[in-house]
């Protein structure tokens, strides 16, 4: 995902617009209470006030993540 998919102009044009992107290593970074993952890679959708509103497990191509993103921010 970090080299293939987010690097790609259409992802970053979208997460630009719609997020504010931060990336924590696991073995470098202690995640926040409650926010525990299953597997890796593991993005968590989290509101303005820091309320966690959305998960989503894997990678994926940047067509499908770009859709799953979209499905999660209609919620």
């Amino acid at each position: 995902m970090k080299q293939v998919v987010f690097p790609q102009k259409k992802v970053a044009d979208f997460l630009s617009s719609h997020f504010v992107p931060l990336m924590l290593d696991i073995e470098d970074n202690v995640l926040p209470k409650g926010f525990g993952y299953i597997g890796v890679p593991t993005f968590f959708i989290i509101s303005e006030n820091g309320k966690k509103i959305g998960i989503v497990l894997g990678g994926n191509d940047a067509k499908r993540f770009i859709k799953v993103l979209k499905t999660k921010l209609k919620k």
